[in-house]
């Protein structure tokens, strides 16, 4: 486990080294607000500059993380971008133009440089029970929401990330890095009735946000940074999402959440962790310079650079746990090693992409 102590000395470091950009993807609520509130606390009135865009369905709910945000980071800017139904790749591409149009505005009045988005984290997911149900653009409304979408605001944000500052940009998906289970490669979207479950569901967008940050790393050499993480228990308000069951939500309201509460990651050391994968032990591929592996403030088995998911130091695409460590280099070889042979990661890849475009282009998707 990486300390707390090193994760904030990191982060802390990270907020004094240049103004910042980050983007929330789910910041209104759960750990997209732990995270939001822990990069304003670290920030404080010491921070080089902040600015942050929140994007969110509840406009209240924005309204209250900001508030809190100011109070410990008065010089920071804090805006809320309102969102509509994120499983929907057509909304998600209206929110990345109206970030994009709020930061070059804001570029534009300020002069301070090209427009950019330093840091993406991506949180929005809600859990259901249900059976599978198609969005009108032809995706499962969860693994839209968990897979889909996330990896559509990567790229259409791509030319924002790939203006950083900082020496790579960072992309943060919050899932499930480790959880890889069953899978099925010729039914990626579990189309089949009998395929689609909760852990079938988990382990596909498992395999697929890992294999697709891979690919993302590997065209943009030196820019960006990309990391799937598994954050462990942290209680949020997940369980009282619309969708689900009365029965489900008093059961866990009375019995679950007084019990697993004991078990919980804190919140704000959730928010600590997260944030911590923007920090420079996550570099892109092939900017993990030898003078940075000679660092020792983070030292760990592998030196100061983590350990990609495909196994190499800096490969720039990181599946990391709960602690702030890598996944163990022998589960991600188990997991991986037999459908690496098969060429999946050209068959997510594709697949990804051509869901991009046929919903792009007015189509439905059928793959």
């Amino acid at each position: 486990m990486v300390k707390l102590d090193v994760v904030r000395s990191a982060n802390a470091a990270l907020v004094r080294s240049q103004p910042l950009v980050a983007v929330f993807i789910g910041g209104t609520s759960g750990i997209g607000e732990y995270t939001v509130q822990t990069l304003a606390a670290t920030h404080g009135e010491s921070g080089q500059g902040l600015r942050v865009y929140i994007v969110g369905r509840k406009a209240a709910a924005a309204e209250k993380t900001i508030a809190e945000c100011l109070g410990v980071c008065p010089k920071g800017q804090f805006k809320f971008v309102q969102a509509g139904d994120l499983a929907l790749l057509k909304e998600v591409d209206r929110v990345c133009t109206e970030v994009r149009r709020l930061e070059e505005e804001e570029e534009s009045s300020q002069g301070i440089g090209v427009a950019r988005v330093d840091i993406l984290v991506i949180t929005a997911a809600y859990l259901t029970w249900e059976a599978r149900r198609e969005t009108q653009e032809g995706l499962d409304t969860v693994m839209s929401l968990l897979y889909y979408a996330r990896m559509r605001f990567t790229t259409q944000l791509l030319p924002l990330l790939l203006s950083s500052v900082l020496p790579s940009a960072h992309v943060i998906s919050v899932y499930g890095a480790g959880l890889e289970g069953k899978l099925f490669p010729s039914d990626l979207s579990l189309r089949d009735p009998e395929h689609y479950t909760f852990t079938t569901i988990r382990s596909h967008v498992t395999y697929m946000i890992t294999l697709f940050m891979r690919q993302l790393a590997a065209q943009h050499p030196g820019r960006l940074s990309l990391t799937h993480v598994f954050p462990g228990l942290v209680m949020t308000n997940s369980f009282e999402h619309d969708r689900l069951p009365k029965w489900l939500k008093l059961v866990y309201k009375w019995i679950g959440e007084p019990i697993l509460r004991h078990f919980s990651v804190p919140a704000r050391e959730c928010g600590d962790r997260i944030l911590f994968l923007a920090t420079e032990r996550f570099p892109a591929k092939e900017d993990a310079t030898a003078a940075v592996r000679e660092k020792t403030s983070l030292a760990n088995d592998d030196g100061f650079v983590a350990r990609g998911s495909d196994g190499q130091v800096g490969s720039g695409a990181y599946a990391v746990g709960q602690d702030g460590e890598t996944i163990p280099v022998a589960k991600m070889e188990k997991a991986y090693a037999r459908y690496e042979k098969e060429g999946l990661a050209r068959q997510v890849w594709e697949h990804t992409t051509k869901a991009f475009a046929d919903i792009e282009t007015g189509r439905v998707f059928s793959g």
